[in-house]
């Protein structure tokens, strides 16, 4: 079990043979390690090389808060990575100054670890562990039978994983103030025990006490728990070694929110649901449950009149229009600016990580490089 213990042994040595120094990318590329992803030159990439540039500029100059990475994937090749330095913070220590990020920084991913706990429940259910995401909420907690009545007995995996199963969540009170603080002793309790509000499968209601509801079922059903079953089924064959789970103060792996990785590693991950599933040729997750994932299956609250927000799978799914144009995509997301944006309708991912951790109405952040940059530039390739 990987525990943080202190801020500065989170901190890694700035690896100087991996830091990205130079503020132009008209003539440089990434670097080629050897993990699996290919490398490419920005100025041969289907991208506005000037708008890829202002972005970089823009960044430096602080004109997008505190952003501590960017990269850019498209068409088969990481053909942008940059990271800045800024100010941080870990979960469970909180505030640790100011960091140089770089190529093999752990960075907080907060909310993104909701798409990898659903990444482990798909390969469970792939795996047979699990007979089906029909399959109901209480068959996986026995000793809670006392709540199995009424419409709770309807719930099943896949309202947890489309935050519809109907119990009563708030997520900013009641939430904060125990699973958060992981000061209650019964987590599965806290949360079973919640009075039902909607019928299962009738509103979205953002619950990270569902997400911490799919870890144990994939620890019940394949006899590991979620950091264990997750390194040998999900990261070892993507290559990701560095990478650290939270431990919650009730000893629970925070899996809402608990994940800590490279932005490469992050890379890896929203590769996997572009090219559907597949590795370097190996089927890690099968393809119609990556389709599933990234198809919305709940309409959330969110948006506007040109904008709508759907939920699938522990991932967030947008219908957007940019300059006129509509484009759909799917977002991996979490709290302070963690974002990857998987958009196979322009064969792209875009990983972005930022320390602007419960900050809201910032006037520019990594939330707007999409919108601002990347997708224009696709757009005004010349």
């Amino acid at each position: 079990m990987q525990k943080i213990i202190i801020a500065i042994a989170l901190i890694t040595t700035v690896n100087m043979t991996f830091a990205q120094q130079s503020l132009s990318y008209r003539n440089t590329k990434p670097l080629q390690p050897n993990d699996g992803i290919k490398t490419g030159w920005l100025n041969k990439a289907a991208l506005n090389l000037q708008i890829i540039e202002a972005l970089t500029d823009s960044i430096t100059h602080g004109n997008y808060t505190n952003v501590h990475s960017v990269l850019i994937f498209k068409d088969d090749k990481l053909v942008y990575e940059q990271y800045w330095p800024g100010v941080d913070e870990v979960r469970m220590i909180g505030n640790v100054g100011t960091v140089p990020h770089h190529y093999d920084s752990l960075h907080d991913v907060r909310s993104i670890s909701k798409s990898f706990t659903s990444a482990a429940l798909m390969i469970a259910l792939s795996q047979g562990k699990i007979k089906s995401l029909q399959q109901r909420l209480f068959d996986f907690f026995p000793e809670y039978a006392k709540y199995d009545t009424g419409m709770k007995q309807l719930i099943t995996i896949e309202h947890l994983l489309n935050m519809n199963a109907g119990l009563f969540w708030d997520e900013e009170h009641a939430y904060n103030d125990s699973l958060k603080k992981g000061t209650i002793g019964d987590a599965y309790d806290f949360i079973l025990r919640q009075r039902m509000v909607h019928r299962p499968g009738e509103k979205f209601v953002y619950s990270s006490g569902y997400t911490q509801l799919l870890a144990a079922i994939v620890e019940r059903a394949s006899g590991i728990n979620i950091e264990k079953f997750t390194s040998k089924y999900l990261f070892q064959p993507l290559g990701i070694k560095n990478y650290q789970w939270t431990v919650e103060k009730n000893g629970l792996i925070s899996a809402w929110a608990g994940l800590r990785m490279r932005s490469r590693d992050l890379l890896k991950f929203g590769l996997l649901y572009l090219k559907n599933g597949k590795w370097n040729g190996k089927q890690i997750i099968p393809k119609n449950l990556v389709t599933q994932s990234l198809k919305p299956q709940i309409s959330t609250p969110f948006g506007d009149s040109l904008l709508s927000i759907g939920y699938s799978n522990q991932f967030w799914i947008y219908a957007d229009h940019i300059n006129g144009r509509l484009v759909n995509y799917g977002q991996a997301q979490g709290n302070g600016g963690q974002i990857i944006v998987i958009d196979r309708q322009n064969n792209l991912v875009l990983v972005t990580t930022a320390g602007n951790y419960d900050r809201t109405n910032l006037r520019k952040s990594s939330w707007d490089l999409y919108y601002d940059f990347v997708y224009p530039a696709i757009l005004n390739k010349k």
